[in-house]
């Protein structure tokens, strides 16, 4: 018997619960707000624009290119989430047991439908997030006064050092060997502060330690946030938006995957493992709840118009089904980042990003400049 016949059974048993989702294929139309079901679906992503094969490719990379324009978006985002997990991805085997998937599942619900489990899925205190965020918006104070609040925070001063360092690397100034605080806080300029203060201050929400799901996927999971974010605010520019709205949506979006995978990692008693959810019929069900987690935590932060709207609609009807331009900035930026992380080593971005030469030139600057 199936893995979705086994959940459509489970979750007929009449158990007093929230609504489990098991159709691996979204259904069309907006699901409940997260409030009171938070199961919302998201229909198939719809692929990146097409162009004509990417200038000066060789035939390689063009059946390379082909192949990755080819491939199902459910089996891009299969093999996404084995990278995550550092799990091998086989497709051929049988998957978990029916009936603990729904339980799983079922019991995930009540963790998002509680607003009490709900906050306990992150390490950070909510109301740090809207201050310190409120903070990096304010341009009225002056250098000296950045860098003496800065220079406070050890870790958040060597953040702020070392992006100025990699720009002056990168520009007339390269070969300097030091560079002091003050100085860091001209070159990085205020959006380049905003993000160095945002990596140290998101950053926990990604740290784990441990063997759990989520602690295992930690590492993979703040590389992709970092990617994501640093492509989506390119993706923003390029439409007339706000670049660090674009970075901060990059940047927490991946917030869900910690929750959902710690979420699980809370049902100690079913002892879920690996192999329980990298597999191709589970994975649809574990992305949707974490799109309605990255809504449920993030909305309540405040941080700003537009990423509020955006948290409310990424819970409502999932990432690939938004309307939004910021939506679609964080819907490209999340498949590019993906392609990103499947890419064989030392690959050629046309060879393995279809529609490569549509995209705009900030966007791909962005990807090439992506760090390993």
């Amino acid at each position: 018997m199936s893995l979705n016949r086994w959940l459509g059974l489970w979750t007929n048993r009449g158990r007093v619960r929230p609504r489990v989702d098991t159709t691996v294929a979204a259904q069309p139309g907006p699901a409940p707000a997260p409030a009171t079901a938070p199961n919302g679906g998201a229909p198939a992503a719809a692929p990146l624009p097409a162009s004509a094969a990417p200038p000066r490719a060789s035939a390689p990379e063009e059946s390379q290119a082909q192949q990755a324009e080819e491939e199902a978006p459910a089996a891009r985002r299969f093999r996404f989430f084995c990278w995550m997990l550092g799990a091998v991805p086989n497709a051929a085997r049988p998957p978990a047991h029916g009936a603990l998937v729904g339980e799983m599942l079922g019991r995930v619900d009540e963790i998002i439908a509680s607003e009490s489990l709900r906050a306990g899925l992150l390490p950070r205190a909510p109301h740090v997030i809207p201050q310190l965020m409120k903070t990096l918006r304010d341009e009225g104070y002056s250098a000296a006064d950045v860098a003496s609040r800065i220079s406070r925070d050890a870790v958040l001063t060597a953040e702020v050092v070392r992006s100025a360092s990699g720009i002056l690397q990168r520009g007339e100034d390269a070969g300097d060997d030091e560079i002091d605080l003050g100085r860091a806080v001209a070159v990085v300029g205020t959006q380049g502060l905003r993000r160095a203060i945002a990596n140290v201050v998101l950053r926990p929400i990604f740290d784990t330690r441990g063997s759990s799901l989520s602690a295992r996927a930690a590492a993979q999971i703040w590389k992709d946030a970092d990617r994501k974010a640093r492509l989506c605010s390119a993706l923003a520019g390029q439409a007339g938006l706000d670049a660090f709205d674009g970075y901060l949506a990059g940047l927490l979006h991946n917030s869900g995957w910690t929750a959902v995978l710690r979420a699980i990692d809370n049902l100690e008693d079913l002892s879920i493992g690996v192999a329980d959810v990298s597999h191709p019929e589970v994975v649809p069900h574990v992305l949707r709840r974490r799109d309605t987690l990255f809504g449920a935590l993030v909305a309540p932060w405040k941080l700003g118009a537009a990423i509020d709207g955006l948290a409310e609609e990424v819970a409502r009807v999932g990432l690939d089904a938004v309307q939004s331009p910021l939506g679609a900035a964080l819907r490209d930026a999340d498949r590019l980042a993906a392609l990103r992380a499947l890419a064989p080593a030392g690959s050629r971005p046309a060879a393995t990003v279809p529609g490569w030469s549509s995209l705009g030139q900030p966007v791909q600057d962005a990807y090439s400049g992506l760090p390993a």
